[in-house]
């Protein structure tokens, strides 16, 4: 598994059900519950007398952590879950239970057979120093996640995937950056690994970082400043302290997904940051295609998915929440009443900071990259009369890309034509995006569909292909006097030529210049219809009537 704190559990479940645990299963949980507990009731100031973070000065974020837990939630991993132990132990200096490694704690989630009969047997328990808690049925990624960091005894709290290869040196990061705050959640740079070798390979091509979508969903994005507005969720460092005080996962939550998400804003929000390490890397086993032996071996039922990341957004999105709407999935899973109050208790507590703020702090992602757009827009091809219509999704795109074709502008696509049943709000809207790295990384280099992640591309007709927010990939514009002022106006420019319809298809053709047309000429695509979307108009709302958040970055 990759990348909340339950209830007291069920231990005298019977039958087998699907919450029915072993002893150590129910002490880990039952420690997890009672740790918030204690969390909650704690003043402002005070913390558990165990706690590194305890020794620092009243008001001080500064702390001396000295110790790492590494938590390891396993459905299903078979020999990587050793491989894995084995990496971690070894990459610190004493290993498990040295000065700098307090623990290795594996969740066994419900995996068949269980790791202690083959893999992690009792004398590679001992002799790794591993604590080890086993569901007899898997009760998802989120509550193994919890147990886990209730039997963590470290400073910090580390999750990593149970198919991975930390690289020499990480811990060293984890402990320096995180002394300045104990507040501060850590990711590494996370690479790929051989999985053949247990090896690192392609350090140049790693990934750390993630901005959060309007559907509650992330992507993966790169910049070169430090911070990040959301985490991937599998690999990360949190002191125990700031995971007591935030009070973990969401125990509403279940299964897999959305977790990251609502810890992301619960940090920024709740008065935490997220920062990337440049220096500590870890090998993450990416699930590919061809290669069964990287598929998961455990249910992840999309519905809890859906559920956890509206739980997410109706926790801290505030009013932005209204936004859900525009996705047909996350609608549906909106309906109905749902318990907040766990939000509402953290939001109390801890003097949590409105959604707005977030957008404020990461303006460079949500007014450079566009995903607060001045305005949407149709694009109208004028010798045809017909307007850009997308064809696929609204929200995250399942297979990554899709297609655009022509039709009559303001006509709804009939759904048996569309091939998508969770259509965008309207496919033929669109709106400038993506950081134009010619203007100093200000908006925009490229066209995005409203309320998608994707933006317009070309490859043998008209397509679409995740956006690259920093402007690198999936360059679009109408050219202009601000864009392009050497071609002829009007045209719609890509990367490799420009969109044109030749015999009622959508065709690359070489640009024109200005000398090579009239003056007079019309342009062969016009931007038409403009409307300020709900986001940005939330967004200046929130500003006008909270000009104080604004403030500071």
């Amino acid at each position: 598994q990759g990348r909340r704190t339950p209830r007291p559990p069920p231990c005298t479940a019977r039958g087998g059900g699907a919450f029915a645990m072993s002893r150590a299963s129910c002490r880990g949980l039952c420690a997890a519950w009672l740790a918030l507990c204690l969390a909650a009731g704690q003043e402002e100031g005070q913390c558990d007398a165990g706690d590194a973070s305890c020794h620092s000065d009243a008001g001080s974020l500064q702390w001396e952590p000295k110790t790492l837990s590494v938590v390891l939630p396993c459905a299903g991993e078979g020999e990587f879950a050793r491989r894995t132990v084995q990496s971690v132990s070894d990459s610190v200096p004493g290993g498990s239970g040295g000065p700098i490694l307090a623990n290795i704690v594996v969740v066994d989630d419900g995996s068949t057979p269980p790791l202690k009969k083959k893999h992690l047997t009792k004398k590679f328990l001992e002799k790794y120093n591993v604590t080890l808690f086993r569901n007899k049925r898997t009760v998802g990624l989120i509550r193994a996640k919890s147990m886990g960091a209730a039997g963590a005894r470290g400073d910090i709290i580390v999750f990593f995937d149970c198919h991975v290869a930390p690289q020499e040196g990480w811990y060293k990061e984890f402990l320096e950056e995180m002394a300045a705050n104990y507040r501060r959640v850590v990711v590494p740079q996370i690479t790929d690994l051989d999985i053949d070798t247990w090896t690192e390979r392609n350090r140049h091509q790693s990934n750390s970082k993630c901005y959060l979508t309007w559907d509650a969903d992330f992507k993966w994005f790169r910049s070169t400043r430090p911070e990040i507005p959301v985490l991937s969720g599998g690999l990360l460092g949190i002191s125990r302290r700031w995971w007591n005080e935030t009070g973990g996962y969401d125990e509403g939550m279940q299964g897999w997904g959305g977790e990251n998400i609502d810890q992301s804003l619960r940090t920024w929000l709740c008065g935490g940051e997220i920062k990337s390490l440049s220096n500590a890397f870890v090998a993450h086993m990416w699930r590919v295609e061809h290669d069964p032996r990287t598929q998961p071996h455990y249910p992840v039922d999309v519905r809890d998915t859906l559920t956890n990341r509206v739980r997410a957004a109706l926790g801290w999105f505030d009013s932005f929440a209204q936004k859900l709407n525009h996705y047909p999935e996350m609608r549906y899973f909106a309906q109905g009443r749902q318990d907040m109050s766990a939000f509402e208790a953290v939001r109390e507590r801890l003097g949590c900071r409105p959604f707005a703020w977030f957008l404020w702090r990461f303006r460079d992602i949500y007014e450079d990259a566009g995903l607060l757009p001045n305005e949407t827009f149709r694009i109208r091809h004028r010798k045809t009369d017909l307007c850009l219509t997308y064809l696929g999704p609204a929200g995250t795109h399942p297979q990554g890309s899709d297609r655009v074709e022509l039709r009559p502008c303001g006509e709804e696509v009939p759904r048996q034509q569309h091939g998508w049943p969770n259509r965008p709000p309207d496919p033929q809207r669109w709106h400038k995006a993506n950081q134009d790295p010619a203007l100093g990384s200000r908006c925009c280099n490229g066209l995005r569909v409203w309320s998608t992640d994707q933006c317009l591309g070309f490859s043998g007709g008209g397509t679409t292909s995740v956006c690259d927010i920093a402007g690198v990939a999936n360059v679009a514009a109408i050219s202009g006097a601000e864009r392009w002022p050497n071609l002829a106006p009007g045209q719609l420019v890509l990367a490799r030529g420009c969109l044109d319809v030749v015999k009622k298809k959508l065709v690359l053709v070489q640009c024109k210049t200005a000398e090579q047309v009239k003056t007079t000429a019309k342009p062969t695509w016009q931007e038409e219809d403009p409307s300020k979307p709900l986001e940005t108009q939330l967004y200046e709302r929130a500003k006008e009537d909270h000009p104080d958040i604004f403030s500071k970055g």
